[in-house]
């Protein structure tokens, strides 16, 4: 592995599509979305644009043992509202660097509008940095 391949755009790693829900919906409908994906994060938006992202570890640290009833409680009360997002032609470097310093796991991908085109993990960057340690030696 070489520079180039940590200044490849996100779009490499092929983002998995964003799972959305609008920031009015309960709180149990994105956590049942989430765990029907298999997924960590889903994206909040209004009127088609990003307004937040909302975590497993919201579930953990807003929810779970704070007597919040999933059915009457809306996701923007729990969300990460404004949350940090990237672009798909941003190179791999500058998200792993945005996600150490912020400390997260999953970064939201924008179009120029706003609206999420796809969401990238940790996760994701490290199977795409592993498959290519060897592709340039």
């Amino acid at each position: 592995m070489d520079s180039s391949t940590l200044r490849s755009p996100l779009e490499v790693l092929n983002p998995h599509k964003p799972v959305c829900v609008k920031s009015s919906a309960p709180v149990h409908e994105a956590i049942q979305k989430m765990k029907n994906e298999h997924i960590g994060c889903v994206c909040v938006v209004e009127d088609q644009s990003l307004v937040g992202i909302f975590t497993e570890r919201d579930v953990l640290t807003k929810v779970v043992g704070s007597g919040v009833d999933l059915s009457k409680t809306i996701v923007a009360d729990v969300m990460t509202p404004d949350p940090e997002y990237l672009f798909e032609d941003d190179e791999i470097a500058f998200a792993l660097n945005r996600m150490q310093v912020g400390g997260f796991r999953h970064v939201p991908l924008v179009d120029l509008k706003g609206k999420p085109q796809g969401v990238v993990s940790v996760r994701d960057i490290l199977r795409y940095l592993l498959k290519n340690i060897g592709a340039t030696s």
